[in-house]
């Protein structure tokens, strides 16, 4: 059993699991040295393709960068490669 108060760190601080591990990410991809950082920095970048529904038809789509919210220009990055 553990004692009352105690816990993962990140929750002390007021963050979730996700947000932590994404803070991590970022410091990691800071500290990085050429030609590991660019290759990082490439990865960093998320889009998804997003398309109304009408009456059961998708209607135009469009890919929205993760980081902006806003329709990315040039067709977006790649989604889902490690």
């Amino acid at each position: 059993m553990s004692a009352a108060g105690t816990g993962p760190f990140y929750r002390a601080a007021g963050m979730t699991y996700l947000r932590y591990s994404n803070l991590c990410a970022d410091y990691l991809r800071n500290v990085l040295k050429e030609p590991f950082k660019a290759k990082a920095m490439q990865r960093q970048v998320i889009s998804y393709r997003s398309a109304p529904f009408a009456d059961g038809k998708a209607g135009a789509s469009t890919v929205v960068d993760l980081k902006t919210g806003m329709p990315s220009k040039g067709g977006g990055g790649v989604t889902g490669e490690l």
